[in-house]
């Protein structure tokens, strides 16, 4: 009994510990799916070797092969600044105004002669008065010395006036280079709008028909009177021709009676013509169409009587009614209106009449004329129809330039409108062009005012020659056998070798001075400016940059030595994201060391030609030549942080429950790349890298790879 109690214990202790295995079994095996369910899905591919389409992409900003400094070597002040950044200058195109401020050396150095000259005349002054009593060649010199000394005083204009003239001088005109700029784009608004164009082409074309319409009917009026002139000549029978015109004058008066009571009683007539219609309808009887045009021929409607007179003799009150009985009226019409009807036919049927007897008559009137004159008569009457077909196209030209005339009109006031579209615009107008006039105006000013003291230096600078030459005529005659004399021509002498001193000093600082106006030296592009209105400049530094255009452009790639290997000079790149100009051609150059990179890198240098501005930023796309590389990976493999490009490299790692998969970073260098692949270094041929991942990866991470479908 006891041995059986220990059996069963056993038998309970074994089924315990196979239930606890299979239970861990079953967790650790659940547990590694459920992680693998959680890791992060990958797809790989493997590192390949061969050959790829290769290009070089950078990107760099754009500089001038050449820019010019304007700069000068003193201290001014600028007055105007005529330029702005982006306006492209041509050689000689005024820049900047600078004020009438010297250095202060040649201030310095100025004073010290005009110092050196007042001790010098005051000295000769001295000396000619003590001998003028005793040497009347002396006292001449010295009233002539004298008044070229008041000549050379009165006409003195210091160079800072000539300065400050020429500064006021330059400025206006650049104030009037902009109103005329600005009077320029407001005319070219106001006369440049699609409407204001169109309507003056139509004003124009309109003009030039009213000019041939009047040259044609000029042509027609001395035609007429041409034929008439042959009339007059000719003769003819006038008894004839009075018959046949008054003949003719008969048939048109018959016929404008047939108009006007055909106008007066066409509603009438009309309707009589659909009873005649309706009468014969009713007693099934056909007749032929009938006419109840205003143009009907006398023929035509006579042809058509003998069915109105049938209807109307049956209809009339006085005949038999369409009802039977002798006083029964018609059950469609009243008396009244057949007795109209019956009026009106009768009216228009003696209007035909008389057309066909005034028709014969002008034919036997004709008739005669023929018989009378014949040959007369055709030359006449040939004429004539001469005479009525210029008439013809006379009126029609007079018509034609009345209606060309009144389209003008029609014109003009478009014209009109579309000029006086804008008040406000022309007001501005107006008063840019007064503007205009009152710069000139002060220009003018400007311009007499320079010019009256560019005279007086002119003055000054003969006076102070004719000074200098009485100055040494008197320092000669004051020199002679006696020793005072001698003493004092000496001391005269040192002081004019120490004015001369001062004034090679005045002339070498007025050398160095610029003028009023700095000018552009180059032709290009202003892309700085350094300075402004009312400021001082600094001796040597910029006051503006121009980049100069004609030298062209360049831009700086750097890349590796692998890929510099790969293209040579000349080769030509693409520009892959400049959209704001026209076409732009990326040559290379050069291919020179980068000096930031110890010798590891090389600079792709571009030669940029097109539309484009220093400063820019471009990016640019070149094609190596075609070279084997060893590993090649998927572009999406490639990866970029703050330490530089890299792949993530599949590793695996085999477990009692299978293969552990792990992402391993592997730090990478491009050597060259197409639209699809990238040649890299630092791999091996059959690594498998990954090319795409469900989840953000790190290095180390776990990772599952793509189940087959």
């Amino acid at each position: 009994m006891e041995v059986k109690e220990k059996s069963k214990k056993r038998e309970l202790i074994k089924t315990i510990a196979i239930i606890f295995l299979v239970v861990l079994l079953l967790l650790t095996f659940f547990s590694q799916t459920i992680m693998n369910r959680s890791l992060p899905e990958v797809a790989t591919q493997m590192a390949t070797s061969g050959t790829i389409n290769a290009k070089i992409r950078g990107s760099g900003t754009v500089a001038a092969n050449e820019s010019y400094e304007v700069n000068i070597n003193q201290t001014r002040e600028v007055r105007s600044v005529c330029v702005k950044v982006g306006d492209r200058v041509e050689v000689g195109d005024l820049l900047f105004v600078l004020g009438d401020i010297e250095s202060q050396e040649l201030k310095t150095a100025q004073e010290a002669l005009d110092n050196a000259r007042l001790s010098y005349q005051k000295r000769v002054l001295e000396l000619s008065k003590t001998y003028a009593s005793e040497d009347q060649n002396v006292k001449i010199i010295r009233e002539d010395l004298e008044e070229a000394y008041a000549k050379r005083d009165a006409n003195y204009v210091a160079d800072e006036q000539v300065s400050y003239a020429k500064g006021e001088l330059a400025s206006a005109k650049s104030v009037l280079n902009q109103i005329e700029f600005a009077l320029k784009e407001l005319n070219a608004f106001q006369t440049d709008s699609e409407e204001y164009a169109e309507a003056k082409a139509r004003v124009t074309e309109l003009e030039g028909k009213i000019t041939s319409l009047e040259s044609a009917i000029e042509g027609y009026e001395k035609e007429i009177a041409g034929y008439q002139q042959q009339l007059n000549e000719n003769g003819g029978s006038n008894d004839t021709a009075a018959a046949v015109n008054e003949a003719q004058k008969a048939v048109n008066d018959a016929r404008s009676k047939w108009a006007n009571d055909y106008a007066a009683n066409s509603s009438v007539y009309q309707a009589l013509l659909a009873h005649v219609v309706e009468y014969y309808q009713g007693r099934n009887e056909y007749i032929p169409p009938l006419s109840d045009s205003s143009s009907i021929s006398v023929d035509a409607f006579m042809q058509q009587d003998s069915y109105v007179r049938t209807y109307l003799a049956n209809s009339a009150p006085s005949g038999p009614s369409q009802g039977g009985g002798d006083d029964e009226e018609p059950k469609a019409l009243s008396r009244a209106s057949i007795t109209e009807e019956s009026r009106v036919y009768t009216l228009l049927y003696g209007d035909q009449q008389a057309i066909e007897t005034a028709v014969k008559a002008l034919d036997k009137a004709q008739q005669a004329a023929g018989s009378a004159n014949n040959t007369a008569w055709s030359q006449e009457r040939a004429i004539r129809d001469k005479i009525a077909a210029a008439q013809s196209s006379l009126n029609a030209a007079q018509g034609d330039l009345a209606s060309v005339r009144s389209d003008l009109r029609a014109a003009q006031s478009d014209l009109n409108e579309a000029s006086n579209a804008n008040a406000q615009l022309k007001e501005q107008i107006r008063n840019t062009e007064a503007e205009q006039r009152q710069q000139e105006a002060a220009i003018t000013n400007l311009e007499s005012a320079l010019a009256e003291l560019q005279e007086k230096q002119t003055t000054y600078k003969e006076a102070l020659e004719t000074v200098s030459t009485k100055e040494r005529e008197l320092e000669n005659a004051l020199s002679g056998k006696d020793i005072d004399k001698q003493l004092n021509n000496l001391d005269l002498q040192t002081m004019s070798l120490e004015i001369q001193k001062y004034e090679q000093e005045v002339e070498k600082y007025r050398k160095e001075s610029v003028d009023t106006e700095i000018t552009s030296p180059v032709a290009g592009l202003i892309t700085a400016i350094n300075v402004n209105a009312g400021k001082e400049t600094t001796p040597d530094a910029a006051m503006a940059t121009i980049d100069v255009v004609d030298r062209g452009y360049t831009i700086k790639i750097p890349v590796t030595n692998e890929q510099a290997k790969n293209v040579k000079v000349g080769d030509t790149a693409e520009v892959t994201n400049y959209y704001w100009g026209g076409d732009l051609t990326a040559t290379l150059e050069q291919i020179a060391s980068d000096p930031s990179s110890a010798g590891q890198k090389k600079l792709l240098i571009f030669r940029i030609t097109g539309e484009i501005e220093a400063g820019t930023n471009i990016s640019l796309s070149i094609g190596q030549r075609s070279a084997p590389m060893n590993t090649i990976v998927p572009k999406s493999a490639l990866r970029e942080d703050s330490n530089g490009k890299f792949v993530f490299v599949i590793t695996s790692k085999s477990t009692p429950l299978g293969n552990r998969y792990t992402a391993t970073r592997v730090d990478v260098q491009v050597l060259g790349e197409d639209d699809t692949s990238v040649a890299v270094s630092g791999l091996s041929q059959n690594d498998y890298v990954i090319t795409t991942s469900s989840k953000p990866l790190d290095a180390g991470s776990q990772v599952r790879m793509v189940e087959n479908p």
